[in-house]
């Protein structure tokens, strides 16, 4: 199965090591971009590992999500591919993601 982007999500994986960069160091930031990576290339070969979603009420899709140390990753399933949609740092208000899913919701049609 494919992997695919959409550009918000990696503006959102790019937002996260640029915040990370200036509270912890580069180092540190590439570490969060590569885990970040890894856990996505699991995903062609394994895309039901994320646990559903329910608390995204009100979005049209079935999103799926991901956990690294401190990023969510939320994506969902098609039959061909898998679809990151939003790269989350899970230390931010986790009231914000739902409203960001739902705006997002017309970007992976």
């Amino acid at each position: 199965m494919q992997v695919e982007w959409l550009t918000a999500a990696e503006d959102d994986l790019r937002e996260i090591a640029r915040r990370v960069a200036l509270n912890f160091g580069y180092v540190t930031a590439e570490q969060t971009v590569a885990s970040v990576t890894e856990e996505t290339q699991r995903l062609a070969d394994f895309p039901e590992i994320g646990r559903l979603c329910d608390e995204y009420e009100g979005s049209r899709r079935v999103y799926r999500a991901l956990n690294t140390r401190h990023d969510r990753i939320v994506y969902t399933v098609t039959t061909d591919r898998v679809l990151i949609v939003a790269v989350f740092d899970c230390r931010r208000d986790p009231e914000t993601l739902g409203d960001l899913l739902r705006e997002r919701d017309d970007l992976n049609k």
